[in-house]
């Protein structure tokens, strides 16, 4: 099945993404004294096989991500995931001390499932709270591989990617990171569908005019 998204839905799907990516970047605020500035630059709703190709070109080698299942009216895997530098960077910066980077210990692991934690819920409670639907999300988990195996393990039933790039602004180092959301053809054409609401709801005229 074939599923389209015109460019208006699209540019409503950045802007739901933008309001929770506002949000993460509030609570991150909050836990360290670096000021994180959050920007995304690119959503995609695109092809499983293709958001797996897309994610190898842009993250080469060893990738450290954070994991949660989403299931209720739509229902799929989120993955939050960095390259394994950049995230230790990331980890140093939130636990402020020189973490080594040859190894990711137990607690720069908690550090990131943390920020994994703040930013897929972010996102996640903002996407459902704005297209009114009822959906829970599981516990964080760590995980490490390729972009590729990430992307494609646990979602063998996953038919369509949000790719999302998450630009983290620190006051020494600019960290690049990348968020999906894995589902299936039923979970993304109700997705689609509660974009159009959206739309509907913000902009009777437009609709009316369609």
């Amino acid at each position: 099945m074939k599923l389209e998204f015109t460019e208006l839905e699209s540019d409503a799907l950045s802007e739901v993404f933008n309001l929770g990516i506002g949000r993460a970047a509030q609570a991150l605020n909050r836990m360290v004294s670096d000021t994180i500035g959050l920007t995304i630059p690119k959503v995609l709703i695109i092809p499983q096989k293709e958001a797996a190709a897309l994610l190898s070109t842009e993250i080469d080698g060893v990738v450290n991500a954070v994991t949660q299942r989403f299931s209720g009216d739509f229902s799929g895997n989120a993955v939050l995931m960095f390259p394994r530098e950049q995230s230790l960077n990331l980890v140093r910066t939130l636990l402020q001390d020189d973490v080594p980077l040859e190894t990711l210990t137990e607690l720069e692991q908690e550090a990131l499932i943390e920020v994994g934690n703040v930013i897929l819920n972010a996102c996640f409670g903002t996407v459902t709270n704005v297209l009114k639907f009822d959906c829970e999300i599981s516990t964080p988990l760590f995980v490490q591989g390729t972009a590729s195996e990430i992307h494609t393990s646990g979602s063998d039933s996953a038919d369509w990617t949000m790719y999302i790039q998450v630009e983290f602004s620190l006051e020494h180092n600019n960290i690049h990171g990348f968020v999906t959301f894995m589902m299936d053809i039923d979970s993304a054409t109700r997705f689609r569908d509660g974009i159009r609401e959206f739309i509907g709801d913000i902009a009777p005229d437009k609709r009316l005019q369609a």
